[in-house]
This record gives structure tokens, sequence and C-alpha cells, in this order.
């Protein structure tokens, strides 16, 4: 199948978590054939005295320059790195610079153009403060490949799983995550009771997915765990981490916001404790 992944946006910094991230995504690009954007982000706030630091006059104005050089330094470092991996995966690549000069830390985010925003979580300590996995995926519309910060693990994707509640999110997510579904020697459908009645009591969970993915060529294995009261995501974490998952798959915040902020949400908490890449859409 030729990917329909054309371009992969990376976030970066130039620390050594920003190299791991970068090489990731450069290997990742070179499997499916892809251009990579490295993007760089440098907010108002890093340009200014520090907080609570009170100067003025020249002394000012010499904080000023310095952080700015401490700046430019970083973005040229980011920047050579980006340049080496490209040569290195041989993969086409260009490097952008987001200033930040207002307090809409999303801004940017919402100019962005690609198709699939790749992460480490948490995010690296370089790059703006709301630039987090969260905000990613509620301000872009983009899907994210988050990687674990620790994840050195060289595959990503040779053991896809989908967690499957059937709803608009979760098949978004699928059908972004096709490109890696399609490549993964295997792939496993799981769904988690929960303890509700299932809705076509006849029929396994996933079993039309299942045959939607088979017409594509794809064998899937289906799963169906039992929560036995336990949250959602801590099942689905178990399940990857036991079946040796190396890429997981889901539909992120199908539950209202206002839901998600007062119960949690499976999402968050994938979020907070996923050890493994993880793959969302919404």
């Amino acid at each position: 199948m030729l990917s329909s992944l054309q371009d992969f946006a990376v976030f970066l910094d130039a620390s050594p978590a920003g190299e791991r991230i970068g090489r990731q995504a450069a290997r990742l690009a070179r499997q499916h054939g892809a251009h990579l954007i490295g993007i760089y982000g440098v907010s108002r706030q890093q340009t200014g005295p520090a907080g609570g630091m009170y100067v003025r006059g020249q002394a000012l104005q010499e904080v000023i320059d310095r952080r700015r050089r401490s700046d430019e330094e970083q973005v040229l470092e980011a920047g050579r790195c980006l340049a080496a991996l490209s040569r290195e995966y041989g993969v086409s690549s260009e490097f952008r610079v987001v200033w930040k000069y207002d307090d809409d830390e999303q801004a940017p985010l919402r100019n962005l153009h690609c198709d699939l925003l790749v992460s480490a979580h948490p995010p690296p300590d370089g790059l703006p403060d709301g630039w987090s996995g969260e905000a990613l995926l509620r301000s872009t519309g983009i899907p994210v490949l988050l990687l674990p910060a620790s994840w050195d693990n060289a595959e990503v994707g040779q053991h896809v799983l989908i967690a499957w509640n059937r709803s608009r999110e979760a098949r978004r997510a699928v059908g972004d995550a096709l490109p890696f579904i399609h490549r993964a020697k295997r792939v496993t459908v799981l769904a988690v009771d929960n303890g509700r009645a299932p809705s076509a009591p006849l029929e396994a969970p996933g079993s039309h997915l299942a045959e939607h993915l088979g017409r594509h060529g794809i064998e899937v294995e289906l799963a169906q765990v039992d929560a036995g009261g336990r949250p959602v995501a801590e099942v689905i974490l178990a399940e990857a981490g036991a079946r040796g998952a190396d890429l997981l798959v889901a539909g992120a915040y199908s539950r209202a916001r206002a839901a998600q902020l007062l119960f949690g949400g499976t999402t968050r908490s994938l979020l907070a404790d996923a050890a493994l890449p993880l793959l969302m859409s919404r």
C-alpha cells in the first residue's frame, strides 16, 4: 500500500530528548516515504527577564540580548540536528521556527498543515508550556502520535492494538492510523466491556471493524476484556503491555469536555500513563 502520510511535523528542542524524538520521526518518515517538518517553538516570555527579576535601562537590554542569543543558539542547534537526521535517514525535511508574540499558546498549532503530528510525551522542556499532547489534540484536528520520552525501541507499529468503543472518535483514529495498520505484522482490536450491555449481543464487539479492515487486506485478532470495575484506561494499557503492542490507536475525548474534566476520562488517563506510542484522533 502506498502510504497516505505525505508529511510529518515533529516538535523539537535542543535537548537530548528532542534529538531522540527527532530520530524516531525521521525513521518513521523513511518508512512511510514522508517529508519531515521540524518545528521549534519559542515563547515571547523566553526573551525577557526571568520571573521576579527587576531590571531596567542598560541592564534590561543586556538581559534581553543575552536571552535572545541563547534562543538563537538553541534554534540553530535544533536545526543542525534535524539536518543531520535528514541526511542519515535519507528523507526530505524543512525546519520551521515558531515565535510566539501573544498570549494564545494554541494559535501556532491551529496554523499547522500536515498529515501527522509527532511529539514526545511529556513534551521536551524547550517547547512552549501549552504544547502538550492534550493541546495538540484539541487545537489542531490533526492525528497525533505521542512517543513516551523514555521510548527507546527502534520499532513503532509492528503490533498495533486498537482500543475500540464504537465511537466516532475511534473510527476516525482507525482511519488515520491505516498506514500504520497496513504495515503492522499483527493487529488486535480490543473491546473493553466495562459492565455495559452490548448493543448487539449476538455479534462479537469489533467484528464489523474486523470485516472492514479485512477488505483492506488486514488480518485482525479480536479481543474482549471485562473491566471488572477497573478504569478502562488501566485495562487498555495492561492489555497492551501483556500482548506486547508497540502502538496503541485510540479515539480522543468521546465524552463531553465537562465530563472529561469532572471524571478524568479515559483519554486523559491514557495521555498520563501510556508507556508505549499512542496514536490518537478526535
